[in-house]
Parts: C-alpha cells; sequence; structure tokens
C-alpha cells in the first residue's frame, strides 16, 4: 500500500514490476499525484523483481528554453499532445495537437532523461494543480513504457480479483459490459483492478493483469444498474468540480464519473489493486437469450481473442519497443479462458459472474449469429 505523500514532497506507490517515486517541489503537487496514481490495497508483485522509477518535477523556464531550441525532428504523440525529440533524449511539448482533441492542452513543458530519473520542466509561474496534471500523465507513460520494455501488452478490457485473489479480465467491445463485471466482483469480496484498459505483463509464474494507470470511470448505467447512482451524485469528486462541489450540483453532468482509487474505495466500496497474477479470461459476448451462459475456450482461441483486442501502449511517444504481439506467451494451465454471452441491459451482474467464475463449463453453445456480438450497455 502507498503510504501519504509526506511533507518533504514527495510520493511513492508500487506499479506492478514498478516501483515509482514522484518528487515535486511542493507537497500540494505530490500529494495530487499520489491521490490519483496510487491504489489502496498492497502489490502481490514480489519486490525482488520490481524496478525504480524516479521522477522529478521542477520549475525551470531557462531550461525547458534551451531544450525548446535544440529539439526537432518529427512530431511524436502522447496522449493528446505532441512532442518533438531533443539529441539527449528528451521530448518537448509542442503547440500542435491532433483534431478534435477531447481534453484541453497542456502548458510548456519538456520531460528529460538524467542521472536515473527524469525531470519534468515547467515554467517557473506554473501552480501545483498544473504541475500535477502533467506529472500525472507524464508518470504513466512512463510506467507503460516500463511495461511495454518487459513484454506486456495493452488490451481493452476491464479486471478485478476473485476471493482467491487471482485476476479475471473482462475483455469486449465498448458497451460489453466489461467495467460492471469488474466492479461487482470487486464489490463482492475482490479488488478493483482497471476498467476498460488492462495490460497483461510476462511475470512470476505466467501472466499478470495490471493496472493500466488510468483511473476508474464509470458510465451513469453502470452505476445506476448497480445501485451507486445516488451515492455518486452526492459525492464530492477530484476530477469533477476540483473536489469542491457535488457530482450532483455540477452545471454539466459527465458523461462518464471518474474516480481516484481512493474514492473509488470511499464512494464505490472497491477496493483498488496496482496488479495480480491472471487467473480467468472472460469474453464477452452480447446474446438475446433470457440468462447469461459462458462455454470453455481453448487457448489458441482466448490468445486470438486477446489479439483482436490488443490497444496502443499508454506510453506514446516514450514507448521502448514492445514484444510482438504476433508472438504473444502462452497463457499457461493456470489460467481458465471462457466466452460469456449476457446483456448488460437484462441480466444482473451477480447471474452472469456466476456462470463466469463457476467451475464448470456453463451451458451456452460457442457464439453464433444468435450471440456473436457485442452488447449494448446504457
Amino acid at each position: 500500500m502507498a503510504p501519504a505523500a509526506p511533507p518533504g514532497r514527495a510520493a511513492t506507490a508500487d506499479w506492478g514490476p514498478v516501483t515509482w517515486t514522484y518528487t515535486a517541489e511542493d507537497a500540494p503537487e505530490a500529494v495530487r499525484v499520489e491521490a490519483g496514481l496510487a491504489t489502496s490495497g498492497p502489490s502481490p508483485w514480489p519486490a525482488h523483481d520490481r524496478v525504480p522509477l524516479r521522477v522529478r518535477s521542477a520549475r525551470h523556464t531557462a531550461g525547458l528554453e534551451r531544450l525548446e531550441q535544440a529539439a526537432g525532428g518529427l512530431l511524436r504523440r502522447l496522449r493528446e499532445e505532441y512532442y518533438r525529440p531533443a539529441p539527449d533524449g528528451a521530448w518537448v511539448r509542442c503547440d500542435r495537437r491532433p483534431p478534435h482533441a477531447a481534453e484541453p492542452g497542456l502548458p510548456r513543458h519538456a520531460l528529460a532523461p538524467g542521472e536515473g530519473r527524469w525531470v519534468i520542466l515547467h515554467e517557473d509561474g506554473t501552480g501545483a494543480a498544473t504541475r500535477a496534471k502533467v506529472g500525472d500523465i507524464a508518470l504513466r507513460a512512463l510506467v507503460a513504457a516500463e511495461l511495454t520494455a518487459r513484454g506486456g501488452v495493452t488490451v481493452h478490457a476491464s479486471a478485478a480479483t476473485d476471493g482467491a485473489g487471482r485476476a479475471v479480465a473482462f475483455l469486449g467491445d465498448p458497451g460489453a459490459g466489461k467495467s460492471t463485471l469488474a466492479l461487482h466482483l470487486a464489490r463482492t469480496g475482490g479488488g478493483f483492478l482497471s476498467g476498460d484498459r488492462t495490460v497483461l505483463v510476462p511475470g512470476p509464474g505466467g501472466w499478470w493483469a495490471v493496472t493500466s494507470g488510468l483511473l476508474p470511470r464509470f458510465r451513469w448505467g453502470t452505476l445506476d444498474g448497480l445501485g451507486l447512482g445516488d451515492q455518486v451524485r452526492d459525492a464530492v469528486l477530484l476530477r469533477h468540480g476540483d473536489a469542491r462541489r457535488r457530482v450532483g450540483d455540477l452545471p454539466r453532468t459527465p458523461a462518464k464519473v471518474v474516480f481516484t482509487p481512493r474514492e473509488a474505495e470511499g464512494v464505490l466500496g472497491a477496493r483498488t489493486l496496482d496488479c495480480a497474477p491472471l487467473g480467468r479470461l472472460v469474453v464477452l459476448y452480447g446474446t438475446r437469450r433470457d440468462s447469461p451462459a459462458a462455454h470453455a475456450l481453448g487457448h489458441r482461441q482466448a490468445l486470438a481473442a486477446v489479439r483482436e483486442h490488443l490497444l496502443p501502449s499508454d506510453a506514446g511517444c516514450l514507448e521502448r519497443p514492445p514484444r510482438d504481439p504476433a508472438h504473444l506467451p502462452p497463457l499457461g494451465h493456470e489460467v481458465t479462458a471462457l466466452a460469456l454471452a449476457w446483456d448488460p441491459l437484462r441480466h444482473p451482474a451477480g447471474e452472469a459472474l456466476a456462470a463466469a467464475l463457476g467451475d464448470g463449463p456453463g451451458t451456452a453453445e460457442a457464439p453464433s449469429a444468435d450471440h456473436d456480438h457485442p452488447a449494448t450497455a446504457p
């Protein structure tokens, strides 16, 4: 479990095989970064197999300007920003942004490697909240680069742990009910790992499911369907209204509600974890049947499903060459793979989980024209 950021301006936490430390010039910045990235549960990844990642945030306009003058070459993307490389390996944010970018642009900054750590350079007048936003994005990308360097692949999946502490990854198209099942599983004795994006990483004993670093975010249909809508509307959340107003009092209701890991625990009742050994892979399909049902998949079918749901890494321009996804390591006999046919609009999540987590193969035949299509969530 990550300790609270001390007055000494540092935050630290475990994130799968990476232990990151973020050092800021003031405590508010470190506290905000730690609040958004540190999970509440202890990491099960063996301590002897972790690598350190050290990131420091500093206001240094002169250093930033020197990097801007030296940077050139092709533009590379990180989230909704473009960067140019500098000769010493630094990345400098450019003014260009992709068309139809959803998020507001970030201020001037640069990401510079040096002496075993990364330094984020900001303009001298940049405030703590703005520095924390840049640091949050950069730290996620740097961790993702470490995970891909270890052979990790990012998949369109939500994940949570079962009562035995093993991860269940739910793969599926948008609206298939991935986050609904993961949150329900986490609230019934497990722990929440990730929503919508999960990194599968080779680790001790086989595959591991590692959070992608994206904050837990849920549609209102998921929250209302699990009986959580009213308490979420009554909550004050860091990413909505700057932790000053109830979600229900905001001038514009968010389409998806974003929670920090600690808010997920306090508001949703879901313990958050950074990683867990993979125990089950569940591929979701829509169905018109009266009840959810599952059938077993062979490992070749399961690997094909993983390839089908691969996503680009969150590392962006910081990514080192990842393992070729066409040559994924075998799942291993410790991983159970199933296909689950269910409809998140009509079937209770508990019934779907019972079918997916049962010891037997279930009662459904292989996906057919009747239910070989993505489900549609509210």
